[in-house]
């Protein structure tokens, strides 16, 4: 009976435990082929990658060498990628756009969170990089977070 019992258990236990070890190895290997494959698309263009992020349905990677910023929506698809150079940026700030609640206490709720590029050439409009807004991202302060990251690694390399 106990031998029954054990393996009812170990059973139970591979019954939840693997389905949570295949979905996690299962990401990691979609981010590995989605950076593999910006990496590749770079390569025609000899940029080099040195930090790159996937955050939800974004890539976003900078080459410190060449001076470029490069960012995608995920799945990743040729022409899709935009690249923008550092030495073209005049200002790099983080958007947090913010709506009153409709409920009676005055918090507010996060309704966008992106990086926003001002160029010098004043033809060329600003750029945003959305990290969260209705469609995209599913945490407002985890993209507050990455979005500062972002800023900072951005703003060392103007």
């Amino acid at each position: 009976m106990d031998i029954v019992s054990i393996e009812i258990g170990i059973g139970l236990l591979l019954l939840f435990v693997v389905p949570v070890i295949y979905a996690i190895t299962n990401q990691s290997r979609k981010e590995k082929k989605t950076v593999k494959k910006v990496e590749d698309l770079c390569k025609s263009k000899s940029i080099k990658l040195n930090e790159t992020g996937i955050f939800q349905a974004l890539f976003i990677g900078i080459d410190e060498i060449s001076g470029y910023l490069v960012t995608s929506s995920v799945p990743v698809k040729e022409n899709q990628i935009e690249l923008f150079a550092l030495s073209s940026i005049n200002k790099v700030q983080m958007i947090k756009e913010l709506a009153p609640k409709t409920s009676r206490t005055k918090t507010e709720v996060i309704e966008k969170v992106a990086i926003e590029l001002q160029f010098k050439s004043k033809e060329t409009p600003t750029h945003q990089i959305v990290f969260f807004d209705e469609q995209v991202g599913t945490d407002a302060h985890q993209s507050s977070h990455e979005v500062s990251k972002w800023v900072k690694l951005i703003e060392k390399h103007l």
